[in-house]
């Protein structure tokens, strides 16, 4: 019976969790498809009016492929500049490592707009063009996530013992870092990667702030389009949630292939295996031992 109980309560405040979480999103979804609700518990009508109007937009269009190119650039620098790092500090500098282990949590600290203020007063003006400062800034808030996301998977496949082999069968650190510790934590690079890119994605105090819009993105968009129409900033919440999960679903579907395709040759290479080289049989196995079997039983048979 106490087990029982658990189980409902479990059930109960995941039920409750769920709804918590999915209630807004349902409630932005039901605005952005009527044109008016007010007074009621439900909208008193229900049309695709702003996504058809929003979806004409090509200035929609324009910012959702600047969000996309921002993200894709930044994401590849920080993954080609703090993977090999964060390797390192823990393989070879532990000291360092727990000094930074600290350190790049600062970034939760640091409020976006005391952060671009700072970026502002340092290069405004500067030979380096802002879209370089902001993807610096970016940089440095996605340091806690890369950081943590790549020591936890290292620390979890037992890099140190993974290295130590590799270089005893001949492999140098290069080698091993990309044939042996890279495809290892795949799947934690790739669950970091889609938390940085959610993040970057939907940025908008720091791209505001340095560039502004002259380079509207996708919520410098959304927040424009808020003061004209409350339902067409909701339609670009609902779109922006959709494009997310798409992109979510399309990693996940990405890891799960490579690993069933993984699988099904390793599959194929053991029935290839099995095809060439058959079983033996009792008298292949053991010629001798038969041959001197027969010979003493013709012995007996003449005693």
């Amino acid at each position: 019976m106490k087990i029982k109980k658990r189980n409902i309560s479990t059930y109960l405040i995941l039920v409750i969790f769920g709804l918590y979480m999915i209630f807004p999103f349902i409630s932005t979804a039901l605005y952005a498809t009527s044109t008016n609700w007010s007074n009621t518990l439900l909208p008193k009508d229900f049309t695709f009016q702003w996504f058809i109007e929003l979806f004409q937009d090509p200035n929609f269009i324009s910012a959702v492929t600047r969000s996309v190119t921002l993200t894709l650039i930044t994401l590849a620098v920080v993954l080609v500049v703090m993977v090999p790092t964060v390797f390192i500090v823990y393989m070879y500098f532990p000291r360092v490592d727990n000094f930074l282990k600290g350190l790049v949590l600062m970034p939760y600290a640091i409020p976006a707009v005391i952060l671009a203020t700072g970026l502002l007063r340092m290069y405004s003006g500067s030979a380096i063009p802002m879209y370089a400062v902001l993807v610096g800034g970016l940089f440095v808030g996605s340091l806690p996530f890369i950081y943590q996301g790549v020591r936890n998977s290292l620390e979890g496949i037992h890099s140190r013992n993974l290295m130590q082999a590799a270089e005893m069968l001949g492999a140098s650190k290069l080698q091993a870092f990309l044939k042996v510790i890279v495809p290892n934590i795949k799947l934690g690079l790739l669950i970091t990667t889609l938390l940085i890119f959610s993040g970057f994605f939907g940025e908008f105090v720091l791209t505001n702030l340095l560039i502004g819009g002259r380079y509207e993105t996708i919520r410098i968009y959304m927040m424009r389009r808020m003061n004209e129409n409350g339902h067409l900033a909701s339609a670009v919440m609902v779109a922006y949630f959709l494009l997310l999960i798409v992109i979510s679903l399309v990693i996940t579907r990405i890891t799960s292939s490579k690993k069933g395709v993984s699988n099904s040759l390793f599959k194929r290479k053991q029935h290839k295996q099995e095809q060439v080289i058959p079983p033996l049989s009792l008298k292949q196995l053991e010629p001798a031992a038969t041959s001197e079997v027969k010979s003493n039983n013709e012995k007996r048979r003449k005693l």
